[in-house]
């Protein structure tokens, strides 16, 4: 099961959790229902930052090849 379905998983449950637990005076339901959701939001918020950070690195590669490449022709262009 991916991060994703997990993190979607972890949220619902936890909601439920935490509402059983306000509706039966619960304390401890309550707060595992919500430790459970902070966890799914946490899990989704990494998932998200590593998209963020393999795009960020494809744009880096990108560039430094495209300036590799204007300097070669740049220096392929000063010896003719």
């Amino acid at each position: 099961m991916n991060n994703s379905v997990k993190s979607k998983i972890d949220k619902a449950v936890g909601s439920v959790k935490e509402s059983v637990g306000k509706s039966i005076e619960s304390e401890q339901l309550e707060l595992d229902g919500k430790l459970q959701k902070l966890s799914g939001e946490a899990r989704e918020n990494v998932e998200k930052a590593k998209e963020r950070v393999a795009h960020i690195g494809e744009d880096i590669k990108e560039n430094i090849a495209e300036k590799a490449n204007d300097l070669i022709d740049s220096m392929n262009k000063d010896k003719k």
